[in-house]
């Protein structure tokens, strides 16, 4: 009998996503590290908050994600 080879998930994509009850997905946007001191203060305070990924990211990125 052969050996079915089963999905693995992306382990680099599950350190940064974070799956939520009722299945979307959440993570924290880019450039909000370094180099803020040119950035205004509304725009590094809109960093503080994760963002929800697309609907159409998601439909991409599911199988990395499947567990």
């Amino acid at each position: 009998m052969a050996n079915k080879v089963k999905a693995k998930t992306h382990k680099g994509l599950s350190k940064v996503v974070k799956v939520r009850k009722g299945g979307s997905i959440k993570f924290q946007p880019a450039n909000k590290n370094h180099k803020l001191t040119h950035k205004s203060n509304a725009s590094r305070r809109r960093r503080h908050q994760d963002s929800e990924m697309n609907s159409t990211d998601y439909k991409r990125l599911k199988t990395l994600i499947s567990k």
